[in-house]
């Protein structure tokens, strides 16, 4: 399988959840790797346009599709909210050099590193004999609306805006061998803050719901090929959040494992995750030191040659994510699915 060059992923139709948005820049790491048509193997420019349909359904407590207004105990996880739309994503390739092996690259990233949001990734790629080194840079594209307090209840909670960049280093194939690793900086602010205001705590509290800060993030990925068109990818992941304040501050380990599996015209991934986190101090609007584990399985699937056309292929996307903690108010399920086509040229 084969990265591509340059890569410029713009999104027109924006409302989408991050989770899903996470689900579309994995599935398009991997029809992007699997295609014959990789850019890698030639100059210039080549890309594709992919127009899907997606639902969507979440309860986050933390997500703006809840209702802004809560009556009753907080400490409850939220209500299932589902909703459809569609989409128009594009990419954009280009790779120079007598050897094919320089590339600048501007797009979205394949994961929401360390941001949580939609970013733009902007960077260098260099292949040599040893491996292949990649910088690039993430500012936000769009940013995340959040709630100001998500703890508010029996009043109307005020929407804000989550942004940041991140810096981010990628050294894949160590040596030739599938061995890969990556690293990650990241900076996260809040614009308006006002995270247990409505609670009769000390300042000296409330400091501690800070969610400004800063983000590392560290993987290692080890592809195995077991057959023809067929292999595993398995990857342990450390993130640390040293967020401002010490409630929300954590660190997270975790591991994910891809299965692949190219058929004739059929591709298909199917990736299951699996992380635990702990947080620093005490929450003093539950009276707990919040500990989470989250689960996520995700599949997507690529047909080739959708209608006779080669240059177009049939997608779907589906994907599941949980989130289980001690505290219920940050307990979650999300789900998502979408079909598609996708266009290269």
């Amino acid at each position: 399988m084969k990265i591509n060059a340059l890569i410029i992923r713009f999104i027109l139709i924006a409302p989408f959840l991050n989770f899903f948005f996470l689900l579309l820049c994995f599935y398009f790491v991997f029809y992007s790797d699997s295609s014959e048509a990789s850019p890698s193997d030639k100059a210039g420019l080549s890309g594709d346009i992919s127009i899907l349909g997606v639902f969507t359904s979440n309860n986050s407590n933390l997500s703006t599709s809840q209702n802004e207004r809560r009556n009753g105990a907080l400490n409850l996880h939220g209500e299932q909210q589902q909703k459809g739309f569609g989409g128009l994503l594009g990419n954009f390739a280009f790779t120079f050099g007598s050897q094919l092996d320089k590339k600048f690259f501007a797009g979205t990233s394949r994961e929401d590193i360390a941001i949580g949001t939609l970013a733009l990734e902007i960077g260098y790629q260099q292949k040599w004999a040893f491996g292949t080194l990649s910088f690039s840079y993430l500012p936000t594209l769009l940013g995340e609306n959040v709630w100001a307090d998500p703890f508010l209840i029996h009043a109307s909670k005020e929407e804000t805006e989550k942004s940041g960049h991140a810096y981010r280093f990628q050294f894949e194939r160590l040596a030739n061998s599938p061995l890969s690793f990556e690293l990650a900086y990241s900076k996260i602010d809040i614009e308006i803050e006002k995270s247990g205001h409505a609670f009769e705590i000390p300042l000296s509290a409330q400091e501690t719901l800070k969610r400004d800060g800063e983000i590392y993030y560290a993987k290692t990925s080890y592809r195995q090929f077991l057959d023809d068109g067929l292999g595993v990818t398995p990857s342990i992941i450390y993130l640390e959040n040293r967020a401002q304040g010490d409630a929300m501050a954590y660190k997270s380990l975790g591991g994910q494992l891809s299965y692949f599996r190219f058929v004739g015209r059929n591709k298909m991934i199917l990736t299951a995750s699996y992380f635990e986190r702990d947080y620093k101090s005490l929450h003093p609007v539950f009276n707990q030191i919040r500990a989470d584990r989250e689960y996520s399985l995700f599949a997507a699937l690529s047909y080739s040659d959708f209608l006779g056309i080669k240059p177009l292929s049939f997608i779907s996307l589906s994907g599941f994510k949980q989130m289980e903690s001690n505290v219920d108010f940050y307990e979650e399920k999300q789900y998502m699915a979408s079909l598609g086509v996708n266009y290269i040229f």
